[in-house]
């Protein structure tokens, strides 16, 4: 079984007690980053790839650690898996799999074991780490832009949001949800409430007037690590 000395550096209770999420979190990217280094190196040398028991004591390693210990940092007691079924093989023989994504909580007695040749873990860190991992703040706003091309900011509204990898229909009033990944969405149940003071009446249109949105995602610190203009 092979071993990542550099990397497993656990995240212990004094974090937890500290509240030091950040630091989990740059840790958990620096072994990812890590990794993807070891196997650029090894494809460079050898022109091999990694073998695939390596590939999932890795991720395995990293699941466990950051998601699945009791004194983890997270934000809820929930846990996502990325499940491949195979679902049909071709004349070929070319294996075409179903990809369905099992939720679970963290104490349940039904989570499937690590090493599960079905799960795939590699995608299993990443929706974990999208969904429990950072903050997300979507950005409304009413602006006017000048001859000159200068900005105005009439109306901003600011609201945080949660990743999901479900969504609701947003022609009903319904709770049931559809799983929509590998799109992740961004759910505002009371869109009306929050961004009432947003609404614009048909005489405050000109062809001046934009309305924009972006969502952002909070890094260490509180700093905005990407945005995305929707």
């Amino acid at each position: 079984m092979a071993s990542f000395p550099g990397l497993c550096k656990a995240v212990g209770p004094a974090e937890e007690e500290n509240g030091d999420q950040d630091g989990s979190l740059q840790q958990m990217l620096k072994a990812i980053a890590d990794e993807r280094n070891r196997l650029n190196i090894r494809q460079e040398i050898s022109g091999l790839g990694c073998f695939k028991d390596d590939r999932i004591v890795f991720w395995t390693w990293m699941f466990s650690t950051y998601f699945m210990e009791k004194w983890a940092p997270r934000q809820d007691d929930m846990l996502f898996y990325v499940r491949r079924k195979l679902s049909y093989v071709s004349a070929d023989n070319t294996e075409g799999k179903k990809v369905e994504v099992e939720v679970y909580r963290r104490d349940s007695k039904k989570l499937p074991g690590l090493g599960d040749p079905d799960i795939d873990w590699e995608e299993s860190v990443y929706l974990n780490l999208i969904l429990q991992k950072l903050d997300y703040v979507v950005t409304c706003a009413v602006c006017t832009r000048s001859d000159a091309g200068d900005i105005h900011i009439h109306k901003k509204k600011c609201q945080e949001v949660f990743a999901s990898p479900s969504k609701h229909a947003m022609d009903s009033k319904g709770e049931e949800s559809k799983m929509s990944y590998p799109n992740i969405f961004f759910m505002i149940d009371n869109f009306e409430e929050v961004f009432r003071q947003m609404f614009l009446t048909k005489d405050k249109l000109d062809m001046n007037t934009k309305f924009t949105t972006s969502c952002c995602d909070r890094g260490p610190g509180g700093s905005d690590w990407s945005s995305a203009l929707l």
